[in-house]
């Protein structure tokens, strides 16, 4: 091997090695940064109370808002990543219901409605009770789809579903920083 070549291959050999150490420092740096649980849940709030869920979505049925508190309070309370309280939390959750939409989704032939949409809407309030300070202020939205066919049933069903996966984010909000 000629001193060229010996160069040449020392100096692929040393840019591989320090492509391998860079790639391992990231992945050692962006695992300490991950964690499942996301910590954004500081140390002094280890108690959350949740609200009744206000209905100013004007849509006029009460079982949504009603299903919402409900919701909330279960799943909260099956995640244990802060204790569910009564009253006097060192957090509190404010949600008011303030969307609740029906809408077309799709149209059959011969321009018949065929499946709709129902938009959930649902302003929350998420409050430090330690600190005295309101962390965010968020709406959160989400939607289902129900087949016409059988509407009051798949319009509650497709709320329903909607309003499970408001909850979904509502904790995720709350327990995550990303």
């Amino acid at each position: 091997m000629n001193n060229v070549s010996f160069i040449r291959h020392h100096a692929h050999t040393d840019a591989r090695l320090v492509s391998r150490v860079a790639l391992g420092l990231m992945a050692l740096i962006l695992a300490g940064c991950y964690s499942f649980r996301g910590g954004s849940v500081p140390e002094h709030i280890t108690t959350i109370s949740i609200s009744s869920v206000i209905d100013r979505s004007g849509f006029g049925d009460p079982t949504f808002r009603e299903f919402a508190t409900d919701v909330l309070v279960t799943r909260f309370r099956s995640d244990n990543t802060v204790r569910l309280v009564e009253d006097n939390g060192d957090a509190r959750l404010s949600p008011v219901l303030v969307k609740v939409q029906d809408q077309i989704a799709a149209l059959q032939s011969g321009d018949l409605e065929g499946k709709r949409r129902i938009v959930v809407g649902v302003e929350v309030e998420y409050f430090d009770a330690v600190k005295n300070v309101v962390v965010w202020k968020k709406t959160f939205e989400n939607f289902d789809v129900y087949d016409v066919s059988d509407p009051t049933q798949g319009r509650r069903l497709a709320a329903e579903r909607a309003i499970r996966r408001i909850a979904d984010d509502v904790l995720l909000a709350i327990v995550s920083d990303w």
